[in-house]
């Protein structure tokens, strides 16, 4: 028994030993492991503050560059330049732009003067070069500041000043704050000569990273990145995290005690170490059990970062980083979808089923996606797809597909009301770096289709893309070139036959774009009047046309007949009659000195209202004017159920072959003769040649509009012409 017990206790110990061995061994190679994985982080995450870092400094010199060019290739006068700049300032957080001469001397965008050449961004850039400042004190306020800066050319192409914006510090300090582990420690930027830029921590008096104890320039790779441990003033261990930004001769650093990055493995290895010595195998257990906790948090990172909260599925972060990974890109198709009024179907059957259908639009996703495809919830109802290229053919039909196994699956569980889906498809290229920039463009393909109730799938076109961005820039310049009076009033001549006298016009509106030139109506009236600013354009015309009939009957004592269009997209607006009949009688004119255009296509739908509006405009004295006339197919009824004076016949009639000539010739000559009958003016638009004249003139055609006597005209010409 006591050889037994002797044998029993050798033979644990020897396990106890080998235990003990293997455990040694494992959570060495573990503990390198884990240190190595915890470096790596490190450097990760100070590598992506230095991109982001990098990425904002270009796209501050980006702009500054770009300001420079308009200044060198635009002719604007000094108040018109700073204007815009402090536009751009407020726009885009800065403090100031400031340009200065070569002396220094500055005049910036909030009115401040002060002189820089001393500073060493201004005389970089005095030299040709885009400069980025040291953190410097500014001598406005006395706050620290960062500054870029660019050359400024004049026409010889030769640097005649220098132009600059301000930045606080903290524009960049926020961006500092990301490289902090576990908001522990601080972060900064220096140069290669070691030199302390910016610091997350304003009360570390810190100039040199060679400050630090123990910390020396030769010993960091200043062109790269790296981690360097050493120990504080006061004795505690520390990581140094460095990375080089690219482009540049900055560096981001940051510095956290060691023991907040190492704790947790420190803690494990202890406990491990004492656990296998004690238990052996049960050591093993607890091993795992720590793997499953370390696990359990990776993932939890992981899930923070990857995972979408509602459909438990990769989010759009996920989604980036698996483009970013994919080799040939332009294998695929890029594709946005989202489910027309979802906020409606949020409000109507709550949260709960709202969600369970976008849990059911990804699960349905991911069964048609195949092997190196990718999708995502990128918010609120907007999917992301990454699908092989194909024909359009069998992509719309996968499409198709996805929607038959979404309502499949979420009908068979919910009664709900109809919905649709919506698709734009934007088809990749190696060009396409820039992943989210290529989801705006199929964004910009589902927003326009976004009124139609049916699924839709829509591939997206550069043209129709680039028009988008015009009428988006001719909409956002409206209200500025409304009150900087861009848009001119222009009258075309409408010529009596009889007399071959001009007492009467039509007013017309011109864009004289700054720097665009002259732009067309076609080119913005339809944009104006799809987004609701064409009523105000229209006003403007009308009180400008007031406003010189007054003066032409003061200073000539003529009163001339001007005919102003309205449309049918604000002409039934609640008020708009009334309001244009007291702005009218507001000025000294004759009333029917006033000729109000409306087309045929006004009536649609709209008849019994359209008359009572006519009786009323009739009832102050206004002319009416049935515009386009033949271009519909109602015109005879309007004839004979409104009250109108004047017809004009449409200029189509006039673009004839051989075949259609004598038919457009008799229609013409009928015309005229039933509006004679009908005590009705007739005028005739768009004649252009001798031949039409004559033809009009044959069959007592009351007034003409064309190139063939005039073209519109400014005002001041059409006074100088026919009123003086």
């Amino acid at each position: 028994m006591k050889v037994l017990l002797k044998r029993s206790i050798i033979v644990g110990l020897i396990l106890l030993l080998v235990c003990s061995g293997v455990a040694t061994i494992y959570i060495n190679s573990l503990s390198t492991n884990l240190y190595d994985e915890t470096n790596e982080y490190l450097q990760d995450i100070t590598i992506q503050t230095a991109t982001a870092i990098k990425n904002k400094i270009n796209e501050n010199l980006t702009q500054l560059k770009s300001i420079s060019l308009i200044i060198h290739q635009q002719d604007m006068s000094q108040k018109e330049l700073l204007n815009y700049l402090d536009e751009l300032a407020q726009r885009d957080g800065l403090k100031r732009f400031g340009i200065a001469n070569k002396d220094g001397d500055v005049i910036t965008s909030d009115n401040k003067t002060f002189n820089i050449k001393e500073r060493q961004y201004f005389k970089d850039s005095l030299a040709g070069k885009a400069a980025t400042s040291t953190s410097l004190i500014d001598y406005v306020d006395n706050k620290k500041i960062i500054v870029y800066s660019v050359p400024i050319y004049n026409q010889k192409e030769i640097v005649d000043g220098v132009l600059f914006g301000t930045f606080e510090t903290d524009k960049l300090s926020d961006i500092l704050s990301t490289a902090a582990y576990n908001d522990v420690g601080y972060s900064f930027i220096f140069n290669e000569q070691g030199q302390i830029i910016i610091c997350s921590d304003d009360h570390l008096e810190l100039s040199n990273i060679e400050d630090l104890n123990k910390i020396y320039l030769k010993d960091i790779d200043v062109k790269g990145d790296g981690i360097i441990s050493f120990q504080d003033l006061d004795e505690t261990d520390k990581y140094l995290s460095y990375a080089n930004i690219k482009n540049n001769d900055w560096l981001v650093a940051s510095v956290f005690p060691r023991e907040i990055a190492t704790k947790k493995i420190q803690n494990f290895i202890q406990s491990a170490l004492a656990t296998w010595l004690l238990i052996g195998v049960g050591g093993a257990l607890l091993l795992t059990y720590f793997y499953f906790t370390q696990g359990k948090n990776k993932l939890r990172i992981t899930q923070l970062a990857y995972e979408d909260a509602v459909t438990q599925h990769y989010n759009f972060n996920k989604f980036l980083e698996y483009c970013h990974s994919t080799k040939r890109l332009s294998r695929y198709v890029l594709i946005n979808c989202d489910i027309k009024g979802f906020k409606w179907f949020n409000e109507i059957y709550g949260e709960d089923i709202a969600n369970q259908l976008l849990r059911t639009i990804i699960q349905c996703m991911e069964e048609i996606c195949h092997e190196d495809e990718f999708c995502c919830r990128e918010s609120a109802d907007h999917f992301a797809l990454l699908l092989y290229k194909d024909t359009h053919e069998h992509l719309e039909q996968r499409l198709s597909d996805l929607t038959q196994c979404i309502r499949e699956k979420f009908t068979g569980e919910y009664s709900t009301s109809q919905y649709f889906f919506h698709f734009g498809i934007y088809e990749m290229s190696e060009a396409d770096n820039d992943i989210k920039n290529a989801f705006k463009k199929t964004q910009y393909v589902k927003n326009d289709m976004k009124q139609l109730s049916k699924d839709d799938v829509i591939f997206y076109q550069e043209d129709v893309f680039q028009k988008g961005l015009y009428n988006q820039q001719i909409e956002k310049e409206f209200d500025s070139s409304l009150k900087q009076e861009h848009f001119k009033v222009y009258i075309q001549p409408k010529v009596n036959l009889k007399t071959g006298e001009v007492s009467s016009g039509e007013a017309l509106v011109r864009w004289h774009h700054p720097h665009q030139g002259l732009i067309a109506p076609a080119a913005f009236i339809p944009i104006y009047e799809k987004n609701g600013m064409l009523e105000k354009l229209d006003s403007y015309v009308l009180e400008r046309t007031l406003k010189t009939l007054v003066y032409w009957k003061e200073k000539y004592d003529k009163e001339i007949s001007i005919s102003i269009n309205v449309s049918r997209t604000y002409l039934f607006n609640e008020g708009f009659a009334e309001h244009l009949i007291e702005l009218i009688e507001s000025y000294p004119i004759n009333p029917q000195q006033i000729e109000i255009e409306i087309t045929e296509t006004t009536a649609f739908n709209h008849q019994e209202e359209l008359i009572l509006i006519l009786k009323e405009f009739k009832k102050h004295h206004l002319r009416i004017a049935l515009d386009d006339f033949g271009s519909g197919y109602s015109s005879l009824n309007m004839l004979k159920d409104f009250p109108i004076d004047v017809v004009k016949i449409d200029q189509e009639f006039f673009r004839t072959n051989t075949f259609t000539q004598m038919r457009g010739h008799i229609i013409i000559e009928q015309v005229i003769e039933l509006c004679h009958r009908l005590n009705i003016e007739v005028v005739a638009e768009g004649v252009e040649t001798k031949e039409q004249k004559d033809f009009l003139v044959k069959h007592h055609c009351d007034y003409v509009q064309g190139y063939y006597y005039y073209k519109p005209m400014l005002i001041k010409d059409f006074e100088k012409h026919f009123i003086k």
